[in-house]
Formats: structure tokens, C-alpha cells, sequence
């Protein structure tokens, strides 16, 4: 990774507790080389037998709201992966296509080797848009539109939206090499800027939520 620079009034691979939509405004346009991100699915419910919460999750327009700042930040020719739920892609597509400048490229699917507890149907996938600005960098060539990992196991003070590190790695080396700057604005427990540390990528995230802030500080120092 690059020396500690800074990134607008940020310093690079660093991490902040921060609401995202206030401290994108911070960064230059088209200085950052690639997005990757959970933001809240806006569906104002509890998660897990634990009954989750999760910051800023009561309307799926604060998605939308940060795609505005994703287009002016992310530089020409770039992709954001921007996870979603079945429930909230439709809107989110429709958002997308009428009102940024983004194109839609895939619809990736996760596929859980395991099922979720629940009664009726029960989850064994996530999604994951494919937003370009421009025309999209992919390098690997074995990258197929849905990816198989094994289910996360919860605890009790674990982030209810957790992603696989494998997931998370497999997108990194796609669309971006050694020392691009990575952007995760809805950080959570913060397996991006983790996985990006491994990596020798730049990274940069923000998140909004004390418990999970110190959840992603810690797995960071851990690498």
C-alpha cells in the first residue's frame, strides 16, 4: 500500500466513525478507484434471533442519496459492487437507470451453502449490483455471476449484514490492482478495509455506529 496520504481531508487507509453522506462530501471528484459496499437495505426491521439493529435503515432512499455521491467521487471507467436484497433491487435498478449516470452491468448472486433459520422460505442468497461508470475494469477470468461461500456463523454482537471475506476478496481482485484507493462508505464490521489491507490496496471506510466502528478498528489492526 501506498505511504499515509490523504484523500481529501481524509487519510488513507484509515477508517472513520462518521455518517458517509456527510463525509463523502469531503472527497475530490474521481479520486477513488473502486466502491464496495452494503448500505442499509431501508427496510426498517431487526435481524437475526438476536433481533439486530443497524443504523440509518428506516428508508431505502439513503442508498439512493449516497449512488449521488458514488458517481461524483468514483473515478472514469470504475465499477461499484453495491450489495442489495431481493426486496430492495427493483427500486434500487429503477433509481439507478433514471436518475445517476451509472450503468447497470450484472446482477451477482451469493449463494450460501447453508440456509438461515425462518419459517415459510428460508434465505440462501444475497445480491450484489454491478455499477459502471464508464466502462468497467474486470481482470479476472474465471469471475462467475453467482459465487458460492459458506454461511456466516453469528454471534451475538456481530454485524447482522456480515460479508464473507471470500466474497469480499474475489471483488477486490476484479476491479482494482495494488495500491487503487477502495471506498466502503457503509463500513460495519469492516471486512472491506480489512480484506483491501491484505490485499495492498488503499482503503477507506466510514461507519456510523460505535459498536461496529470498534468491531472494524479491531479486525484492521488484526491483519
Amino acid at each position: 500500500m501506498s505511504p499515509r496520504e490523504k484523500l481529501g481531508e481524509f487519510a488513507l487507509n484509515s477508517v472513520y466513525q462518521i455518517d458517509c453522506l456527510e463525509a463523502m462530501k469531503k472527497i475530490p471528484n474521481r479520486s477513488v478507484d473502486l466502491i464496495i459496499t452494503d448500505p442499509p437495505y431501508g427496510d426498517n426491521c431487526n435481524y437475526g434471533r438476536w433481533n439486530k439493529k443497524i443504523a440509518n435503515n428506516q428508508h431505502p432512499l439513503i442508498n439512493c442519496i449516497a449512488l449521488f455521491e458514488f458517481q461524483r467521487i468514483l473515478k472514469n471507467n470504475a465499477v461499484v459492487y453495491n450489495f442489495t436484497s431481493w426486496k430492495h433491487y427493483p427500486f434500487l435498478t429503477e433509481f439507478v437507470m433514471r436518475y445517476t449516470c451509472f450503468k447497470i452491468r450484472h446482477m451477482v448472486v451469493c449463494n450460501k451453502k447453508g440456509m438461515k433459520l425462518g419459517y415459510g422460505f428460508r434465505n440462501k442468497h444475497e445480491l450484489i449490483l454491478v455499477l459502471e461508470k464508464g466502462k468497467g475494469k474486470y481482470f479476472l477470468k474465471n469471475f462467475a455471476n453467482v459465487i458460492d461461500f459458506d454461511t456466516i456463523t453469528h454471534t451475538k454482537t456481530s454485524h447482522p449484514h456480515k460479508k464473507p471475506e471470500k466474497i469480499i476478496e474475489r471483488l477486490v481482485n476484479h476491479s482494482s490492482k495494488e495500491d487503487d484507493i477502495v471506498l466502503d462508505p457503509f463500513l460495519g464490521g469492516g471486512t472491506t478495509a480489512a480484506v483491501c489491507k491484505k490485499l495492498n490496496r488503499n482503503f477507506l471506510g466510514f461507519e456510523i455506529d460505535n459498536h461496529y466502528f470498534s468491531q472494524a478498528c479491531k479486525k484492521i489492526a488484526e491483519i
